[in-house]
């Protein structure tokens, strides 16, 4: 009876402190997420930029001029929390652009052609979630590399933008669906910002709090070490590409609505774009490293450069020389990060 009283007066003395050390470790986590929020460079690269453009150029800090920044960043970033989870997985996918350049285009000839709104933005998702599983199929089936398999989607996808306008702008400005989704504003913040900031959110919540996101970065950090410990790594493969070709959908419906009409040019060079700010953001190119949040930071300090350079005046000549700098910085840094680690 004795022993029995112990182990019960044991058990009531441990739940308590159970409790307890969930809570200091909740406690834990959220002070190591904020203090890495605090300690990201990017992030405080971001804020001297912002600091030095509002300094130089009055029209900076102007309302309009920041929603105009934020929705550069909309499309960029939604492509943007695709390439992060593929890259996260060591792999690459450079057919995104094209991608939203075809959802985008048979979004507006099906808009044109008086087809219903929401079976044209179903198409439209359906064509990017079907070019994210090609793409995952040659990968995980035929061991291919995914720089050349996603370069031939790029080539084919932009072939049939072409083929299907057969070169011509497809103009949808008039659609009241797509109108709202240009003009449309929820507290005065313009709904292309809402989507993608909800979308930066479900991205992050599922990268950090479930399974497959842990699956995601055991991938990336170390494919053998992924499959002996029982993680189905060619589904984890195939449903990153599958995230980022839907994503690319949802870009392609975002530019179609923005520009008002269906282009073949629409996405040109955004795949570029979007993995600098991946990277800039933080995230490895080798793998098993990364964060929404930081993908978020890159993509902002991105458009944040490109307007203040605008607003400067600086020749383009000479913007892309700066952006070239930037990126080959983020990657530099990438690489010593990588020789640290190891």
């Amino acid at each position: 009876m004795e022993k029995q009283e112990l182990s019960i007066n044991r058990s009531s003395v441990e739940t308590p402190r159970s409790t307890s050390d969930k809570k200091t470790e909740t406690k834990q986590q959220k002070r190591n997420f904020f203090f890495h929020i605090l300690n990201n460079k990017v992030l405080i690269a971001l804020i001297l930029l912002c600091v030095f453009f509002s300094v130089t150029t009055e029209q900076f800090l102007r309302v309009d001029n920041i929603l105009n920044i934020f929705l550069q960043s909309a499309i960029m970033g939604i492509v943007a929390i695709g390439m992060t989870y593929v890259i996260i997985t060591a792999g690459i996918d450079l057919g995104v652009g094209s991608v939203v350049a075809v959802a985008g285009i048979i979004m507006a000839g099906m808009v044109s052609k008086g087809m219903p709104i929401l079976l044209t933005i179903l198409v439209g998702l359906l064509i990017g979630v079907a070019s994210g599983a090609i793409n995952g199929y040659f990968i995980t089936k035929f061991n291919m590399a995914p720089f050349i398999v996603t370069l031939g989607m790029m080539a084919a996808a932009r072939s049939i933008t072409l083929v299907y306008s057969d070169a011509q702008t497809i103009s949808v400005y008039g659609d009241p669906f797509l109108k709202f989704l240009r003009m449309g504003e929820v507290a005065g913040i313009p709904i292309m910002i809402i989507i993608t900031v909800l979308m930066f959110i479900l991205a992050h919540y599922i990268l950090s709090n479930t399974v497959f996101g842990r699956h995601v970065y055991a991938v990336g950090s170390n494919k053998k070490a992924a499959e002996l410990s029982g993680i189905n790594v060619k589904r984890v493969e195939m449903m990153v590409y599958i995230i980022a070709g839907t994503m690319a959908g949802l870009g392609g419906l975002m530019m179609t609505a923005r520009l008002g009409s269906g282009t073949p040019l629409a996405g040109t060079n955004l795949e570029l774009m979007a993995i600098a700010a991946v990277v800039i953001g933080g995230t490895s190119l080798s793998g098993g490293r990364g964060t929404i949040f930081g993908t978020l930071i890159g993509v902002l300090l991105i458009n944040v450069l490109n307007t203040g350079m605008n607003l400067l005046n600086i020749s383009s000549h000479y913007q892309g020389l700066i952006m070239g700098g930037v990126i080959i910085l983020a990657a530099l840094i990438d690489s010593f990060s990588n020789k640290k680690s190891k």
